[in-house]
């Protein structure tokens, strides 16, 4: 029976009648009742299993919710994909009825796939096919978990500004009847000095604080007690929060007439009060509407010029409830330029990294967004958060499609997969993390022109401009690798500038037997001292034995000053665990990072 359920499956089919007795002997089998789970999402995957009999449904939980990916019958094989990769299940498998299966350790399974051909064929066309399934079923899913979290943050947003609207139009009509009576009891037409100013103090109310304003509304109820005016109490608080003078409006009516005045004034000031509440809440619906507009480019072309700092607005508005506790610092370029792209799809990178970031902080820490142009063609966005940070062991697998570093039933595994093919595959760009205890960076890199674009540069900084800032502040001694006592070019003026700035700069020049006050050494290796950082000045053929030397001594940091770029030898540097900075003017880095220091 075993022998027969197995030769149908293609996977088996071409089988050795040896091998297949061979594994019919090793097999295990497994009763499900149903209803019953045989594994969940996250588990080890340590087998694969044959269906024999009964139905059974792979599901994911994603946003607190079941997703159905498949349903699966007798004769298919389930449980493959995480054997292969060696990682975590990515999702879950329920009995639909009472089920039978057949397991295969990952062993078997292993020896098997190397020994047939037909085999392997066959589970690498299940396996791809399964893929694909899964995908195109989660992306959905995705976007429809994104379109619900932003439709709950818009929402949670236009509900205080609509109930104020609808409470102010709801008080406005008894306000706008208190007010007729008191016109009407106003023998003619009221002072306009007191009109201009309740209009003004609609708009900007006396400032007081509480102990004051209390004061000063128990002073004037006595006030008009003691003149004889009715409602004291109600009419107190309108006349402080506008700032009327009583001694003068006594001495300027009397009787019947002040009386008048003073409550035409608080029922005119009532109203208009009520205006400018329905006026700011109205206008912050028209600001999220607009937002919302922006978010998704509604009635303009797909791709077009647009302004990146506008669509991180629009994103971080749409967010806002999301980011609560959160604390959002901008470092904007202000001459930023515009690039052409699809900015739809740019603000659903904005959301995936925001979202993320949110989520590493848990409601509680700061989120910083930088922007800069790196030369002519290039705009650049870091998205950073102060959280635990990214493991380095699986931060190469970040952009793998169902890579999620969240519980099961958090995430879907796509969000960072997605926002890769937007930047990478869509606007010919690139993605790149840097990450450690404290600080995970995003850094995206666009081309002003899509189009026009060939490859994003290996990178202009092979790092983030958060560990370009925490190099700046974390080093002490400088190596300057081709200073010149030239004091009009830059292998001097920029030294001497660090040296301004507190830094410990050491010469490095064979031709030379002082520079800057300081004794100049043949090579690095000729340095007496620790060195925390190498700067170079030479050309790029002259790097490599000057990386070499750096890391013989022991050197942090190497950085290769503006127009100088070796990628082999920034390789050599990284392997042996050296930060490398390329093609940057380190002193241009620091002028931008001590000026962003608060």
């Amino acid at each position: 029976m075993t022998k027969a359920i197995l030769k149908s499956v293609p996977l088996f089919a071409d089988l050795d009648p040896a091998d297949l007795d061979k594994l019919c002997e090793m097999l295990t089998r497994v009763a499900l009742d149903e209803r019953e789970i045989l594994f969940c999402e996250g588990d080890r995957g340590e087998s694969c299993y044959v269906i024999e009999s009964g139905d059974i449904e792979i599901f994911k939980a994603v946003g607190g919710r079941e997703v159905l990916l498949a349903v699966r019958s007798p004769g298919e094989v389930i449980g493959e994909m995480a054997l292969f990769e060696d990682a975590p299940r990515i999702a879950s498998a329920r009995a639909r009825s009472k089920a039978s299966l057949l397991t295969i350790e990952k062993h078997e399974l292993e020896k098997l796939l190397a020994t047939s051909l037909t085999a392997a064929r066959a589970m690498f066309y299940t396996t791809l096919g399964r893929l694909r399934q899964t995908e195109t079923m989660l992306r959905q899913s995705e976007k429809m978990a994104q379109v619900g979290t932003l439709t709950a943050g818009v929402a949670h947003e236009l509900n205080n500004p609509a109930a104020a609207v609808r409470r102010g139009t709801d008080q406005l009509l008894n306000a706008v009847e208190s007010y007729a009576v008191a016109m009407g009891a106003v023998d003619g037409t009221p002072p306009s000095d007191l009109a201009d100013l309740v209009r003004d103090r609609a708009r900007r109310p006396v400032a007081l604080d509480p102990l004051d304003r209390s004061d000063r509304e128990s002073a004037a109820e006595s006030w008009l007690d003691d003149h004889g005016i009715e409602g004291a109490w109600e009419l107190a608080p309108q006349l402080v929060s506008l700032g009327i003078d009583l001694e003068t409006a006594g001495a300027r009516w009397t009787g019947d007439e002040l009386s008048n005045i003073l409550r035409w004034v608080a029922a005119s000031a009532q109203v208009h009060a009520l205006l400018e509440e329905i006026g700011q809440g109205a206008g912050r619906i028209s600001e999220i509407v607009k937002s919302l507009k922006t978010y998704s480019y509604l009635d303009q072309a797909p791709s077009q010029e647009i302004d990146v700092h506008e669509g991180i607005e629009s994103t971080l508005v749409m967010l806002r409830g999301k980011l609560k506790g959160i604390e959002v610092v901008r470092r904007f370029d202000p001459a930023l330029p515009k690039i052409h792209a699809w900015g739809s799809e740019l603000n659903q990178v904005w959301t995936n990294l925001l979202d993320n970031a949110a989520d590493a902080l848990g409601g509680k820490g700061t989120i910083t967004i930088r922007t800069r142009a790196e030369g002519p063609d290039w705009v650049v966005v870091e998205v950073e958060d102060n959280g635990p940070g990214i493991p380095r062991e699986i931060q190469d697998r970040v952009f793998d499609a169902f890579f999620t570093t969240k519980p099961p039933g958090k995430g879907t595994g796509l969000g960072l997969e997605i926002s890769w093919r937007i930047v990478v595959d869509r606007h010919r760009g690139e993605l790149k993390l840097h990450s450690r205890p404290g600080s995970t960076v995003f850094q995206v890199w666009l081309s002003r022109n899509p189009a026009r674009a060939a490859v994003a540069p290996a990178t202009t900084s092979r790092i983030s401009e958060a560990d370009v800032r925490e190099i700046l502040e974390s080093v002490k001694t400088i190596a300057v690798v081709g200073i010149r006592d030239n004091s009009d070019v830059p292998a001097h003026t920029v030294p001497a500038y660090l040296k301004e700035h507190g830094y410990r700069v050491i010469p490095v020049n064979p031709a030379l037997r002082e520079v800057l006050g300081e004794k100049s050494w043949p090579d690095l290796k000729s340095v007496p001292e620790p060195v925390d950082l190498v700067l170079i000045f030479r050309r790029p053929e002259a790097v490599p034995p000057i990386m070499s030397d750096a890391i013989a001594i022991g050197a942090k940091v190497v950085w290769m000053q503006e127009g100088i770029r070796n990628d082999d030898a920034a390789r050599e540097g990284e392997a042996h665990g050296l930060t490398v900075v390329m093609d940057t003017c380190i002193r241009s880095a620091h002028r931008r990072m001590m000026r962003e220091k608060p």
